[in-house]
């Protein structure tokens, strides 16, 4: 039996708007930009058949362009970002054929291969939706990137506005599964510069 194909969707269409203005993923943090982290780790897992950008940005399309020398990245121009992380979602969708998409946002500087790899081993039979999370003693939090089966593929291509893929994970509750990750700096996420700047000194 062939191995499933695992397709990564790398969301990079956001206005950014607790940065000012200013396009985070082409902040830098240590020494590249924020965007650059997550394409060269989903470009680096060897079980991600394909990396599908879905980007506003030529800038962000152009940091894809220099990493053709690890693998071919599809990039897909996405011409409507006022409708939300929807139209991101429906892009990546649709450029995708796999048996698994695995929606990766693209401000998680401190993700690694091993909690990618985790996530992805954790998906066993077609209809499951994979959720990381990290506990800290009573804590717990959940996070990305979150890997759906194609089984889905038709709910996340109908999206209607202002609804996200959770809306889908609330419909269908049976089908998460939640694994548990090691490095809980891997699912923070920058969402704004104080933050960023947190993020440096962790990892």
């Amino acid at each position: 039996m062939r191995e499933s194909a695992v397709d990564a969707i790398l969301m990079a269409s956001g206005f950014s708007q607790r940065f000012g203005g200013e396009n985070k993923l082409l902040v830098p943090f240590r020494g590249k930009p924020l965007v650059r982290h997550t394409l060269e780790l989903a470009c680096g897992i060897n079980r991600i058949k394909n990396v599908i950008l879905v980007t506003s940005f030529d800038e962000v399309a152009c940091e894809a362009l220099k990493l053709s020398h690890l693998r071919s990245i599809k990039i897909i121009r996405n011409d409507h970002p006022e409708r939300g992380q929807r139209e991101s979602v429906r892009l990546g969708v649709e450029a995708s054929s796999a048996d698994w998409y695995l929606f990766f946002p693209c401000d998680q500087p401190l993700l690694d291969a091993e909690t990618v790899t985790r996530i992805i081993g954790a998906a066993k039979t077609e209809g499951q939706i994979i959720q990381p999370f990290f506990r800290r003693g009573a804590m717990q939090r959940s996070g990305n990137p979150v890997l759906f089966s194609a089984s889905f593929r038709e709910e996340l291509l109908s999206l209607r506005e202002g609804e996200h893929p959770r809306d889908i994970k609330a419909m269908h509750p049976e089908a998460v599964y939640f694994v548990e990750v090691e490095n809980e700096t891997a699912l923070l996420d920058a969402d704004d510069p104080e933050t960023l700047l947190k993020l440096e000194g962790l990892g």
